[in-house]
């Protein structure tokens, strides 16, 4: 068997288009609910992380995948990818690039319609444009409005690729730079709101003033030649006197002068269009163009369908959607290859070893059903359900003069709940509302009850702003209603806002 082809966090973030933060938070915890997968990883050496490129391309199409749900409800986005997504947007919303406060992942397919949340269907907006986007008004009623959206993902997509590939070569690089600025030029052909030119050029200046920051290629290098032919063009982009969209057209020109110049040519699979099957080409990741040699070893049959090699094309397993083929009963030749369908045998549970039972309770690896698929039963490691001392009281049962909020008074707990607990979170700091002196407004802070500290992990449950005063909604700050006191601010004109948000103006009719 030919040795499997193995990527560094670099190589691996840009075949996925995930950052290799996500990837290693990936390996460790499963993002979907119910489901035990992780990324597996190949090696680590130094601290630095190496994927084989066959199980990274398997858990990304898996990760794709309609995401476990119940009766309709939306699959919970995990923290880390809501952090992705934030990041790729400079922590605001990718359009109007402010409401830093009220920003949150919007799904550019409609949840109820794919439940995916992977990094590539999620965008970074705030509550006005994400409310505008799910209803179809996005700007305005225009088709081509809502294809802007998908379209500035998919060069913000590039512009973050391109940051990893810092690590690789130069031309690599370069290239995807282009790219971006060929997305986006293409994007200021049609007409635009205000608010969309100014998104498109605040990413295409990021994108041109990146292109000349870049290492120079060596002598030695049979390109080298052939850079410096185009390298004064690249440098020429950086003139803020052209306006943006002069630099975009000069861009493309050297994109395709690029393109000639090394070596590239069209994409096998995609034809040069960047998609297949609606998402980036899985041979080119969107570039439309691939380095010449590379595209002799391209093998087009591997994106044949054939039947699912678990359901037999029926998209149906034990019942249920077919959990390689999502329910689809087809899928690519290149995973149907790579599915191992002994791993959806079922064997006796290693925890319980088959009884349904575990320390008098109903077995928490195989919810008591006594066998679980060897799939999952491999990756169970028993170690996680020994019980050892809680970290929080160390094995007292008691903390601060009462039974310990982490184990219940218990003591001990399974060491897979152990290790989940930070005890920073529980260091004292001084409390947000009151400042750290316990009173507020003459009374005991409403927070920490007069202690003036809480503990750090309340820190991220408590908005400050739910404490501060505004006008009362019924008396609007008169503190009257007909020649009486407001029943709702008791004659004050102020409330604050946490009792605002409970107020019912009918209730004071």
């Amino acid at each position: 068997m030919a040795n499997k082809k193995v990527l560094n966090e670099y190589e691996a973030a840009v075949a996925s288009g995930m950052s290799p933060d996500l990837l290693r938070w990936l390996t460790k915890n499963p993002p979907k609910h119910a489901d035990t997968r992780v990324l597996k990883v190949a090696k680590i050496e130094n601290n630095r992380y190496f994927y084989e490129e066959e199980e990274l391309l398997s858990f990304n199409n898996w990760l794709k995948s309609p995401w476990p749900h119940k009766d309709g409800k939306r699959p919970n986005i995990p923290a880390e990818i809501r952090r992705e997504i934030k990041v790729e947007a400079n922590g605001e919303c990718a359009i109007c690039r402010s409401n830093k406060d009220s920003c949150e992942a919007a799904h550019l397919e409609p949840v109820a319609k794919t439940f995916n949340n992977h990094p590539e269907n999620l965008l970074w907006l705030c509550s006005n444009h994400h409310t505008s986007y799910d209803k179809g008004l996005f700007f305005g009623p225009k088709p081509e409005d809502a294809d802007f959206v998908q379209g500035f993902k998919q060069a913000l997509h590039y512009f973050k690729r391109s940051l990893w590939l810092m690590q690789q070569e130069l031309s690599h690089k370069l290239f995807a730079m282009l790219q971006t600025c060929d997305v986006l030029a293409k994007q200021l052909e049609a007409p635009k709101t205000k608010d969309q030119i100014e998104a498109i050029e605040d990413l295409a200046k990021k994108a041109i003033a990146a292109m000349p920051v870049l290492a120079p290629l060596s002598k030695t290098d049979p390109k080298y030649e052939a850079y410096q032919a185009i390298s004064a063009d690249v440098a020429s982009l950086s003139n803020g006197a052209a306006a943006i969209s002069v630099r975009l057209r000069k861009a493309q020109d050297i994109r395709r002068d690029y393109v000639a110049t090394f070596g590239f040519v069209a994409c096998p699979l995609c034809q040069a269009t960047g998609r297949h099957e609606g998402t980036d080409c899985p041979v080119c990741n969107g570039d439309r163009e691939i380095e010449e040699h590379f595209a002799d070893r391209v093998d087009l049959s591997d994106y044949n369908k054939v039947d699912c090699p678990l359901c037999d094309g029926d998209g149906h397993f034990r019942g249920s959607d077919c959990p390689v083929c999502g329910g689809d009963a087809q899928m690519d030749k290149r995973y149907a290859d790579n599915i191992d369908i002994r791993e959806y045998q079922e064997v006796d549970c290693p925890l319980c070893e088959g009884s349904g039972r575990f320390d008098g309770d109903q077995c928490p690896a195989c919810g008591g059903d006594a066998q679980i698929d060897r799939r999952y039963a491999d990756r169970i490691d028993l170690r996680e359900y020994e019980e050892v001392d809680c970290p929080l009281c160390e094995g007292k049962g008691r903390y601060e003069g009462r039974d310990c909020p982490e184990c219940g008074g218990d003591a001990r707990m399974q060491r897979r709940f152990a290790d989940k607990i930070d005890i920073n979170d529980y260091s004292k700091v001084d409390c947000p509302v009151c400042d750290g002196k316990g009173r507020r407004k003459g009374d005991d802070c409403p927070v920490c009850g007069g202690e003036a500290k809480i503990d750090r992990g309340d820190l991220q449950r408590i908005d400050v702003r739910d404490y501060e005063d505004v006008k009362c909604p019924i008396c609007h700050g008169t503190g009257r209603v007909e020649g009486n006191d407001c029943r709702a601010c008791g004659g004050e004109g102020e409330m604050e806002r946490r009792h605002e948000q409970n107020i019912d103006p009918g209730d004071y009719r």
